[in-house]
């Protein structure tokens, strides 16, 4: 044997036993060989990839359990909001009161409709119309004069002389309450009320013949 070969040999010898010794005063456990410190090494690499795997499998459960409680959470949350709306109906329902019958939503309508205008209004014998005060104002002078000659002229013969005459008729009438409507803010509330009335009757009335 080689006096080289016989000096490796006795360096790793040296080597070995220093790391042992190290590793004993370091740990405080008992001398281990070579092949000790092997299955050492090889089991903590076990354990490190057992717990790898735990840890794993924890943080797969603690996803699944967060996910799970977010979905319970989201339909609970459906069921209070259509809880609340099921209620909000039926607050509503009973405080409107029981629906009205048919005969009933016909009255109803009967009496939201226009009315034709009373005799101290349109006087059924002369067909003069007793214009509300600001209808009395300029903007509306073309519209009442037109009116004044129809109505008269309505009373005087009982009915239209064809359908154009009708057309024209509440045509003009339809066209001055139009002509009210945009001007409202020009009048106190209480006389635009008044005319507004008196035009939606005047537009119904001139459908009609006369008295």
């Amino acid at each position: 044997m080689s006096l080289r070969l016989l000096l490796a040999i006795g360096i790793a010898s040296v080597v070995a036993q220093t790391a042992s010794a190290q590793w004993y005063y370091q740990t405080g456990a008992k001398a281990a060989t070579v092949a000790e410190s092997q299955a050492r090494g090889l089991a903590d690499i076990v354990r490190a990839q057992g717990e790898y795997n735990l840890n794993t499998a924890r943080a797969a459960i603690d996803v699944e359990e967060a996910r799970s409680q977010y979905i319970e959470n989201r339909n609970r949350a459906q069921q209070v909001y259509f809880e609340m709306r099921r209620r909000n109906t039926e607050f509503r329902a009973e405080q409107a009161g029981p629906k009205p019958t048919s005969e009933q939503l016909f009255r109803f309508n009967q009496e939201r409709a226009p009315q034709r205008l009373a005799a101290s209004q349109l006087d059924p014998l002369t067909g003069e119309i007793n214009w509300p005060f600001i209808l009395t104002d300029k903007p509306y002078d073309e519209y009442r004069e037109k009116l004044n000659m129809a109505f008269a002229m309505r009373a005087r013969e009982g009915s239209y002389a064809n359908v154009d005459e009708f057309r024209n008729v509440t045509g003009t009438a339809e066209a001055m309450f139009d002509e009210l409507k945009n001007r409202i803010r020009d009048y106190p509330a209480d006389k635009y009320i008044e005319a507004s009335s008196f035009m939606r009757s005047l537009v119904f009335d001139a459908q009609f013949p006369s008295g």
